[in-house]
């Protein structure tokens, strides 16, 4: 009975130890925020430069575009205007050349339209490297245990770490700004 006695609270003792032990690694707290990373996409100054980059790169195959666009239009209204006094040859002719030039809009527009899409995506790949190399920089300087990420159905404010990061990507911008300035 002894023997039962001791091995009861010996099995006691050692739950008692155990969730002693259990409770002093859970007291420990474990740091956990959140990020919006489409915020952060939308809202970096970086995201605001690369848009920038890409509307620079781009306008002059716009402006040609629109100069090309504004041409035919001027094609078109010279014809409804001058129709009536044109031969059928001469009315076939225009027409044709209208449809081929605004066919032939179609396809620069279509050209341009998927070069910028690859220029677009060249710079969202380099923004979202900029982006994760700024959680991870804000999580291990201010010491968080896990950045949570895509798929959050709620967070509270006081655990968003939105605003933290898109100070620290300001301020990355601001110091590559002031490298470059002469």
């Amino acid at each position: 009975m002894r023997s039962q006695n001791m091995r009861w609270f010996s099995g006691v003792l050692l739950t008692a130890l155990l969730s002693v032990t259990a409770a002093a690694a859970l007291a420990e707290e474990v740091k956990v925020r959140v990020v919006n990373v489409a915020k952060l996409l939308d809202q970096a100054p970086q995201a605001k430069d690369a848009s920038a980059t890409l509307e620079r790169e781009f306008a002059p195959q716009q402006r040609e575009l629109n100069k090309l666009n504004d041409e035919i239009d001027k094609l078109a209204k010279d014809y409804e205007k001058n129709k009536a006094v044109m031969s059928e040859a001469q009315r076939d002719m225009k027409e044709r050349d209208i449809v081929m030039k605004k066919r032939d809009l179609q396809r620069r527009r279509n050209d341009v339209q998927e070069l910028l899409n690859i220029r677009r995506n060249e710079e969202l790949s380099k923004l979202q490297d900029l982006v994760n190399i700024a959680i991870k920089a804000v999580g291990e300087r201010d010491g968080y245990d896990l950045v949570l990420y895509d798929g959050i159905a709620y967070t509270r404010d006081s655990i968003d770490i939105t605003p933290t990061v898109l100070n620290y990507l300001a301020s990355e911008a601001d110091k590559r700004k002031n490298l470059n300035k002469p």
